[in-house]
C-alpha cells in the first residue's frame, strides 16, 4: 500500500512537471512573434490599415484594402473567390502567395437538438474543435459559437479529452476568426455569442485571444460583451488580460470546492494553485 501511495504520488508529481512544461511552452510560444504563415500574407485577421501596404505594393488604390477586408467576411475561401476586386488584381495576390485564412472542414457531426460540432483542418494538417449552438429564446433564435484558442492544451485536465492529447501551439488570431466564420456559413445564420471553451487555455494565448477578439468586434460588429473568456485558472495571465480592459465576460472554471481535490482533476492546479481567503 506504501508503495503504490509512493508511485502514485511520484505519478502526480510527474504529471505536474509536465504540465508546468507544456505550460511554459505555451507561454513562450505566446509571447514570441506569430510565426509567418506559409506561402504569404493571411486576408483574414487583418484590418484595411493593416492591408494598406500589400494594396500599394500591387499598385492599386486604398480602397482595395477594405473590399479585401469585405471579400473574406463575406465568405471567400479563396483568392478567386473574392469577387469585388479586378481579376488582375486576384491575380497578383496569388501571385504573391496571398491567402485568405480559411480552413477546411474536416469532418461534421450534428446531435438532435441541431448542435453541430466541427474538425476544422489547418493549414499544416491539424485539426481543431468547434461547436455551434442554436438556440431558440423568447422567439428569437441565437447562434453561440464555441471555439478553440490552442491546438490541443497544455493544462491536461484528467477529464479533458483535448488536454491528454498534448500541446502543440498557439492558434493564431486568424484561425479563431474563421470558427466563428464557418459555424455562421454553416448554420447559414449571424453568430449572437462567441465562448472561449474549446480547445486550449485562452490565457495561455492572450495575444492572439485579444487580437480575435477585437477583430470581431470591430471589423464583425459583433459586442464584446457578448463575448465570454473562459479559463481553468491562471492568475497571473488573468491579471494580464484585466489590463487590456476588454468588456468581455470572464468565465473561470474552479472545477472543485478545494485547492486538494482541484490538484487531483486539475495537475496545473499544482504550478497555478487558486487560493480561497
Amino acid at each position: 500500500a506504501e508503495l503504490a501511495t509512493t508511485e502514485a504520488a511520484a505519478g502526480a508529481a510527474g504529471a505536474a512537471v509536465d504540465s508546468s512544461t507544456a505550460i511554459a511552452a505555451a507561454a513562450a510560444a505566446a509571447a514570441a512573434p506569430a510565426a509567418s504563415t506559409a506561402g504569404g500574407v493571411i486576408l483574414l485577421g487583418k484590418t484595411a490599415a493593416e492591408l494598406a501596404d500589400l494594396v500599394q505594393h500591387c499598385g492599386q488604390p486604398t480602397y482595395r484594402s477594405k473590399q479585401l477586408v469585405e471579400g473574406v467576411l463575406q465568405g471567400a475561401h479563396s483568392i478567386q473567390d473574392i469577387k469585388n476586386i479586378p481579376t488582375a488584381f486576384r491575380q497578383q495576390l496569388q501571385g504573391l502567395g496571398v491567402k485568405t485564412g480559411r480552413s477546411v472542414i474536416h469532418h461534421q457531426v450534428k446531435a438532435p437538438d441541431g448542435t453541430q460540432k466541427l474538425l476544422l483542418q489547418l493549414e499544416e494538417g491539424r485539426v481543431i474543435e468547434t461547436v455551434g449552438i442554436p438556440i431558440t429564446e423568447d422567439s428569437k433564435n441565437r447562434l453561440t459559437v464555441c471555439v478553440s484558442s490552442q491546438v490541443g492544451c497544455p493544462m491536461r485536465c484528467t477529464f479533458c479529452a483535448t488536454g491528454k492529447g498534448g500541446f502543440a501551439r498557439n492558434l493564431r488570431p486568424h484561425e479563431i476568426i474563421d470558427q466563428v466564420l464557418t459555424i455562421s456559413e454553416v448554420f447559414s445564420q449571424r453568430v449572437s455569442n462567441i465562448v472561449f471553451m474549446g480547445m486550449g487555455e485562452p490565457l495561455l494565448n492572450l495575444p492572439g485571444v485579444v487580437s480575435a477578439y477585437n477583430y470581431i468586434k470591430n471589423e464583425m460588429g459583433l459586442s464584446g460583451r457578448a463575448i465570454t473568456i473562459s479559463t481553468v485558472g491562471v492568475p497571473n495571465a488573468i491579471r494580464k488580460l484585466a489590463e487590456y480592459k476588454l468588456t468581455a465576460t470572464l468565465a473561470v472554471s474552479i472545477h472543485a470546492p478545494n485547492q486538494a481535490l482541484r490538484e487531483q482533476l486539475i495537475p496545473s492546479a499544482k504550478v497555478y494553485p487558486i487560493e480561497v481567503s
